[in-house]
């Protein structure tokens, strides 16, 4: 470290600082003009500068502006662009995320800066929440678990304020229909019209699920080969791709 004292062009004196860290990885220098007018004064001032500025290079972080955190929310637009539609989901995703955040996330903590959501606040959702199955919940607390972690990784926040637990779901059982109950649906749907005929076989001997019936055209059947190609996927109006093109 090095400090050097000469006349400034325009009176006073300019202070030339030089500092290194130990190890001569990071080195910083500043030249400029002291505020006292006596040479003594420009030499305290500029040893004492000298000391900042060699901390601010020993710990740098310590001495970095805090950065300023937006609110739930200012940053759920930018999470629902830059996340949800930049990934392309599909607009059922986008738009549960977009009730998710409207319905529950955005009065509970639409006013709070990110880094000021705690544990405890999670908690008293989840309390608010008792009402709501535990799966519904879980899919709260997964759109503000990723909104977070978005903002981490777009350098909003430095780290994670907090970890949240997910509620435990019971799994239970799946309800079929057996053999019997499914060829009375059949026949009924039979009795009423081809169409409906059409939509129960469908659904349970192809096993396409309702966007995709609806999205079918003439041009995804093939007669001869009696095959069905599920391209596409309606929901609301909005046709996207299934979850993957396939033969049924």
């Amino acid at each position: 470290m090095s400090v050097t004292i000469r006349p400034y062009r325009t009176g006073g004196w300019e202070v030339d600082i030089r500092v290194i860290t130990p190890d001569g990885a990071r080195q910083a220098r500043q030249r400029l003009r002291a505020p006292v007018s006596s040479r003594s004064a420009a030499l305290r001032w500029a040893e004492g500068r000298e000391r900042l500025l060699f901390q601010r290079l020993m710990s740098p972080e310590a001495h970095r502006p805090p950065k300023e955190v937006p609110t739930l929310r200012a940053f759920a637009p930018r999470f629902l662009d830059g996340h949800a539609r930049a990934y392309r989901q599909k607009p059922s995703g986008i738009a549960a995320k977009e009730a998710i955040l409207r319905v529950y996330l955005l009065p509970a903590f639409g006013h709070r800066r990110l880094d000021t959501i705690r544990t405890e606040d999670v908690q008293r959702l989840k309390g608010r929440l008792q009402t709501k199955s535990p799966k519904t919940v879980n899919n709260i607390l997964a759109v503000l678990s990723v909104l977070l972690k978005k903002a981490v990784e777009w350098d909003v926040l430095d780290r994670m304020p907090r970890t949240i637990k997910l509620l435990p779901v019971d799994k239970g059982s799946t309800l079929f229909y057996d053999f019997a109950e499914y060829e009375r649906l059949v026949e009924a749907a039979r009795t009423i019209d081809p169409r409906t005929h059409l939509i129960v076989l469908l659904g349970g001997e192809a096993g396409l699920r309702c966007g995709e019936m609806i999205a079918l055209e003439w041009t995804d059947v093939d007669l001869a080969k009696r095959q069905v190609c599920v391209l596409r996927s309606d929901w609301c109006g909005q046709v996207t791709a299934p979850k993957g093109g396939r033969l049924r």
